[in-house]
């Protein structure tokens, strides 16, 4: 068992299954930790090869400090042959050569056979010290180990000596270095030894020593004073406190006791010992304490104790076992003797292991009792006690000496192999405070490095562990999106969010963020679920629905193949033609007929059933075709702008994928392929043998060159602010011109080509040269190219936009980039369309290339000193027909684009550059508005300096376009260069609208809206049921034509709108304008009206608002009755009725009454409300009833005390067809509101979506 656990706890086992774990731990967490196997294996190899190299540095160092060794012996050998004298030389080059012999006799034994050269260095060293005479060899000697030397002799050892101050004994099992005696007594003559340690400590680092054996004798501890056990002690703590410093290592300390032969009555006690008894320890091995805790002296006496224990019992159980009586008086007398030497002995232990804070504390591993050959004669302390005690003279020994030596000492071949050469392990390396400083600083930096690990592993975990939750969200919520949903619009939008977090992986993979890393990156196996997720809806929403209409188009094609015709597009097509010159649309309906849409068709069809054959330029224009009409038919209410917005993202990113293996792909009907190649076949056969070689031509370019989108000639970044939806084919480029395209026509038209189509799956041999001149074949195909050319780029500017600024801080980001003078995208889109539309004007061609040719300079003026890079200087006159004169067809088509990037002469800015400067100045406006925190004032005063055009640098730029330059272009050039340059200015005019408006609604609320809720929303008439009433002074603040309403129209509004008598219209600019409260609109007559009857006479008016007439109806349960009316009086009296003239307000005491007399006399007031709006409070508690000749009657009271009259109204100001009783001032103000916001635009309208002309 402890064999077994000796075995797992060796380094070296411990080594393999640590690498083992390791390796497996990889292989387990390899997918976890998102490492391929490939650096897996690596990494294996990588601690692979450390440990070897580690290995073979450690056999070199070995190998270096084992030929050290040998060398060393070796010359001193030689040394010792030649200081020897004449007559001794023979005797000892022998020894010398039996040295040698004994060195590879240990290389050649079992350890040798492990370690090889490195046996001599790899065998523990122990040093053996003591005093003179301490029995120190003897006991090695006679130790019963095996040594190399088959005739091992005293003169041998003494003969060959390492250093003249040690003996080497080599064993099998280790290396015993005796050193003399006067070396551990003595100061002198050390230098060489101390040389030799050096030495031994730079060949063997880590462990010099692996123990230190100090013999002493016990008969010289015994016989001696105290005094002398103790300056011993000290003497020999010396030198291992010398050791201990020399070498660096704290080595364990064994303290053997010899010749305790010596002790009187040990040869009769041990006479009848065999071989085995013999060679075991006798003594104590003391559990091993590192930390020179044990206390030497206790330990000692319990163990010593326990020894003479043993030693009674033995004696004892000898003398028991005699049976003749013939025993020697030692056995009796050998432990009485052995515990007299116990004093000594403890003297020595205590003063060699004392404490000294001056000193390091020796390992005390054990103390031992040896005996190796029997010289001198034994004394017996007891007896000369007993001899001092009572004056006696001991009496001689009459029985002859017993003989127990028999080739072999007593207590050592165990003491040595199995306590001291065991323990070769336990020696520990000597650490300095320099030393342990550094292994401290090593110990936390290790534990700070894996504290800041653990960190940052926490860190990414819960990173990664968000950003898994978030990816879980995302798909939650395109579940949700479609939930209980079948409409288009919703499978657009969950793939949107889809792609989207697909995006935002695939840039991941780029560059991720640091909290995301560290191993623990959950993106790829997430990203591999989310591309399944999102191509089975591509297939569900685009493939399917695109493939079903591929398919019925190559139906048609095959049921009308009879109708089948080239395209005229590949006839050569001159740019002054009106297709030419008024643009083509993006789409143009498919044609069964038309070889070329057919051919298009079939190719994508092939495309989208194999991945190697997908072209993205070709997929963009071909999918848009077939899958638009399924999308209109199945938008629903989706806005068909947010569609094509949805589907153009999710379509260009799809083209992003075709390079994937995931791609996914339709299962192709193979009959119908074969029938339409079939027809195509025949057709194209019958095609011009130059429409055949130009397609083949444009085919081949279209694979040579990517095609070219906004999104790359302006990057990721810019093409969110600028954006395209036409992708041109990479053979509609100047880079595919130069490269291929004019070569291959050349080559074409002078000798005979032979060519491929794998959509067909034809192999075609064309020569063009039988059919005329190579010039003239050149020019038509040349002619072809650049017609197409146009149409391509014509295309391209038309789907360029400017991305909307969904809110002002967008805007002022996007100003930023697009108001930059250097790096604007609008001025590397126009550079990229103006290089792409002018190479076939030589004199355009060449400017650009004396342009280029400014190299370092122009770089440093952009780059370091951030200047405008300057403008080609070419001086033509457009008017004159300069460049005209020189173009060709498509730098004459594009030639505003040429106009616009060419400079005008000295002292004339470029026309791109002032439109850039005019936008840079735009970018300054915007960000002092956002620098003010409340950009509210700012972009209300912009707008209304917009609209007046003076001081705004919208209207600014927008007169600098149209006047400057757009002047001289046709209208298609208009048509097409316009919407590029006027949508930044409208773009940022429609985002400072909602704070303006927002501006407005806080000024409403200042000055008009809190002011009316303060003083008189809670009043009579605008609370019905109020108690108080609203001094006409009071409603004049708010109302009428002076009050803060009116004010605010005639002031704050004003410039905002357009005041047509009393309604309001927003003024607007590019079609923009803020959006009026219609609760505002609507009511605005009222607000400013004139607020008549008491407002009036509180301002002394003389004209009457309202004029009516009261008529008494018979009450046949009053006496009476009377109504008065601000001091105005009816009193009816049951007789003739007549009509009775009144005045609203009247002169009196505002207020109105109605008083009712009962036949007993008593008055009753049936109503009566004091103040200027008591008529309408009175008439609203009345009932009323309307007659038919438009009077009203108006009734109050109940049961016998009820007054009705009729009321008829003659005249009230204000009041054209009114058709109610009350009187028009307080009809107008009863239950008046103001709204809380004077504009109100929840949802701004897209700018995008307006037309720009």
């Amino acid at each position: 068992m402890n064999r077994f656990l000796s075995f797992l706890t060796d380094k070296r086992v411990l080594a393999v299954i640590g690498f083992l774990a390791l390796a497996a731990a990889l292989l387990l967490f390899a997918r976890t930790l998102e490492i391929a196997l490939a650096w897996v294996g690596g990494l294996m190899l990588l601690c692979v090869a450390c440990w070897l190299l580690t290995w073979a540095w450690r056999r070199h160092r070995a190998t270096q400090g084992s030929r050290f060794i040998t060398g060393m012996m070796e010359a001193e050998a030689e040394r010792a042959v030649q200081a020897a004298p004449a007559d001794k030389r023979p005797e000892v080059e022998a020894l010398r050569n039996r040295m040698l012999a004994a060195i590879k006799t240990i290389k050649t034994s079992k350890l040798g056979e492990t370690s090889g050269k490195t046996a001599l260095y790899e065998l523990p060293w122990y040093l053996v010290i003591g005093n003179p005479a301490a029995g120190k060899s003897s006991a090695i000697v006679n130790s019963g180990l095996h040594f190399p030397f088959s005739d091992v002799t005293g003169s041998v050892i003494h003969g060959l000596d390492g250093t003249r101050n040690c003996d080497w004994f080599f064993t099998s099992e280790g290396i015993l270095l005796d050193t003399a005696g006067r070396y551990s007594v003595y100061e002198a003559d050390r230098g060489e030894w101390l040389s030799f340690l050096h030495l031994l400590k730079r060949h063997r680092p880590k462990a010099p020593i692996n123990g230190i054996l100090i013999a002493v004798s016990v008969a010289e501890l015994s016989q001696n004073k105290p005094e002398y056990a103790i300056n011993l002690a000290k003497q020999l703590r010396s030198r291992v406190q010398e050791l201990s410093a020399e070498l660096g290592v704290f080595a364990p300390v064994y303290v053997m006791f010899t010749k305790i032969d010596l002790v009187a009555g040990f040869a009769e006690f041990f006479e009848d010992a065999d071989a085995a008894e013999r060679s075991r320890t006798w003594g104590a091995t003391l559990p091993y304490d590192s930390e020179g805790k044990t206390d030497a002296v206790a330990a000692f006496d319990e163990h010593f104790a326990k020894l003479v224990d043993g030693s009674h019992e033995l004696s004892v159980t000898r003398m028991s076992m005699s049976l003749d009586g013939n025993i020697g008086a030692g056995v009796l007398s050998f432990p009485l003797e052995f515990e007299g030497i116990r004093p000594s002995l403890r003297a020595f232990i205590a003063t060699l292991f004392e404490e000294n804070p001056f000193q390091y504390k020796p390992v005390f591993r054990g103390f031992y009792f040896s005996s190796a050959v029997r010289e001198g004669a034994p004394v017996s302390t007891s007896d000369q006690r007993m001899s001092e005690l009572f004056s006696l003279k001991p009496n001689p020994v009459s029985r002859p000496p017993v003989s127990i030596y028999q080739g072999a000492g007593f207590f050592l071949s165990d003491l040595f192999s199995k306590v001291i050469f065991a323990d070769k392990n336990l020696v520990r390396q000597f650490t300095s405070k320099a030393s342990t400083r550094i292994r401290l600083a090593g110990f936390t930096a290790a534990v700070l490095i894996l504290a800041a690990c653990l960190s940052l592993w926490t860190w990414s975990f819960l990173a990664n562990e968000k950003l898994v939750a978030n990816i879980q969200a995302d798909l939650d919520q395109a579940i949700s999106l479609q939930q209980d949903r079948n409409d288009i619009g919703s499978r657009l939008q969950a793939l949107q969010v889809i792609q989207d977090r697909l995006q935002q992986l695939q840039d991941f993979r780029e560059s991720k963020p640091a909290a995301l890393g560290f191993g623990l990156y959950q993106g790829g196996r997430i990203e591999r679920r989310l591309r399944y997720e999102y191509f089975n809806g591509i297939r569900l929403v685009l493939l399917a629905p695109v493939s079903e209409a591929i398919e019925g188009y190559l139906g048609d094609v095959v049921t009308q193949a009879d109708k089948l015709t080239p395209q005229p597009g590949l006839m050569p097509v001159s740019a002054s033609t009106p297709a030419a010159r008024s643009g083509m649309t993006l789409y143009r309906d498919l044609s069964p007929a038309n070889v070329e849409d057919a051919y298009n068709a079939l190719k994508t069809y092939l495309m989208l059933a194999n991945r190697e054959r997908l072209e993205a330029g070709h997929l963009n224009d071909q999918l848009t075709r077939f899958w638009r009409t399924w999308l209109d038919e199945n938008r629903g209410s989706m806005p068909r702008e947010q569609m094509i917005k949805s589907a153009e993202q999710i379509l260009g990113f799809l083209l992003t994928q075709t390079g994937r293996a995931d791609f996914p792909v339709i299962d192709k009907k193979i009959a119908l392929v074969d029938q339409v190649r079939e027809n195509l076949r025949r057709v194209v056969r019958g095609m011009p043998a130059r429409e055949r070689v130009y397609g083949e031509i444009k085919a081949r370019a279209a694979t040579r060159f990517p095609p070219l989108t906004v999104a790359r000639v302006l990057g990721e970044e810019d093409s969110r602010l600028v954006a395209g939806s036409y992708a041109i084919s990479g053979a509609f480029t100047r880079e595919a011109w130069t490269k291929y395209v004019e070569p291959a026509i050349k080559e074409a038209a002078n000798k005979e080509l032979q060519s491929t189509d794998w959509v067909l799956k034809t192999s075609t041999r064309e020569d063009l040269t039988v059919q005329g001149s190579p010039e003239q074949i050149q020019k038509a195909l040349i002619e072809m190219y650049k017609a197409e050319y146009i149409s391509e780029w014509k295309k391209f500017l038309q789907g360029v936009s400017i991305a909307g600024f969904p809110d002002f801080a967008a805007a002022v980001g996007g100003l930023n980039r697009l108001g930059d003078p250097g790096t604007s995208p609008v001025k590397r889109l126009m550079e990229t369309l103006y290089r792409e539309t002018s190479w076939d004007n030589p004199m355009l061609s060449q400017a650009q290339l004396d342009g280029a040719g400014k190299g370092l300079l122009e770089w440093f003026k952009t780059t370091i000193l951030r200047r405008s890079p300057s403008q080609v200087q070419v001086k033509i006159n457009m008017a004159e027909g300069g460049l005209q004169a020189q173009s060709g067809p498509i730098s004459r088509e594009f030639a505003a684009i040429a106009a616009l990037m060419m400079s005008r002469g000295e002292g004339r800015e470029v026309l791109l550059d002032g439109y850039l400067s005019r936008l840079s100045a735009l970018r300054t406006r915007f960000n002092q508005m956002r620098n003010t925190g409340d950009p509210g004032p700012a972009a209300r005063q912009l707008m209304q300096q917009t609209f007046d055009g003076s001081g705004s640098e919208l209207a600014d730029g927008l007169r600098f376009v149209d006047e400057s330059m757009l002047i001289g272009l046709s209208d298609s050039q208009r048509a097409t260069i316009r919407p590029l340059l006027v949508r930044p200015l409208m773009e940022s005019f429609s985002v400072i609208v909602r704070p303006a408006e927002a501006e407005l609604n806080k000024i409403w609320t200042a000055q008009v809206y809190e002011p009316f809720t303060r003083t008189l929303a809670a009043k009579y008439p605008f609370q019905a049921n109020a108690g108080i009433e609203a001094s006409p002074a009071e409603i004049a603040q708010v109302f009428g034509p002076d009050g803060v309403i009116s004010r605010f129209a005639s002031g704050t509004l004003a410039s905002l709108v357009v005041q047509r008598g009393q309604t309001f219209t927003p003024r607007t600019w590019a079609d923009i304008g803020i959006a009026l409260n219609p609760e505002f609109t609507a009511n605005y007559p009222r607000y400013v009206a004139p607020p008549g009857g008491p407002a009036d006479a509180g301002n002394g008016s003389a004209n009457p608002e309202t004029v009516f007439q009261i008529m008494p109806i018979p009450s046949p349960g009053l006496t009476e009755y009377a109504v008065e009316i601000d001091g105005q009086r009816m009193q009816y009296r049951n007789g003739s009725t007549a009509w009775h003239r009144f005045q609203w307000p009247g002169g009196g005491t505002p207020g109105a009454r109605v008083l009712a007399t009962g036949f007993d006399g008593q008055v009753s007031e049936l109503v009566n409300i004091p103040g200027r709006f008591g008529l309408e409070k009175m008439i609203g508690a009345a009932k009323r009833k309307r007659m038919d000749n438009g009077d009203f009657e108006l009734t109050w009271g109940e049961g016998q005390k009820q007054v009705s009259i009729v009321l008829r109204i003659i005249s009230q100001q204000s009041a054209q067809g009114r058709q109610d009783a009350t009187p028009a001032p307080a009809q107008t103000l009863k239950g008046l509101r103001l709204p809380q916001q004077v504009v109100s635009n929840p949802q701004l309208g897209n700018v995008a979506s307006v037309e720009v002309r």
